[in-house]
């Protein structure tokens, strides 16, 4: 079986621990002193202990990678997220072709988006 994991390094474990399940509702999968496996969804996510918060660039324009959390309702989950103290990278919501999303920062510094799908 072929499957997609994501693989996040970041400055403290705990912190993002505590983030990624706290607040964006991820779930525990495995947990050990030095890594979390996360899942979302279908979709795991590793996290390792790091030492380093994230090099700051120009999102949506310098080469990286962020993760895309879809949700139903954009406008609800950024009013959740920013009564929860998480910060925005842009004040209102952007759009593409294929929907309207919110670019945020977790603890280390690393982007990641919100995404709410056009419906056809």
């Amino acid at each position: 079986m072929n499957n997609l994991s994501t693989l996040l390094v970041v400055k403290d474990l705990s912190t993002s621990i505590s983030f990624f399940v706290n607040i964006l509702d991820f779930i525990i999968s495995e947990q050990y002193p030095d890594c979390v496996k996360l899942n979302y969804g279908q979709q795991s996510i590793i996290i390792f202990q790091g030492t380093k918060e994230a090099i700051e660039y120009d999102h949506g324009y310098s080469s990286n990678s962020t993760l895309l959390i879809t949700v139903s309702n954009l406008d609800a989950k950024i009013a959740d997220l920013k009564s929860k103290g998480v910060s925005f990278v842009h004040d209102t919501p952007n759009e593409n072709r294929w929907g309207r999303y919110m670019a945020f920062k977790d603890p280390s510094g690393i982007i990641h988006e919100l995404f709410e799908l056009y419906t056809s």
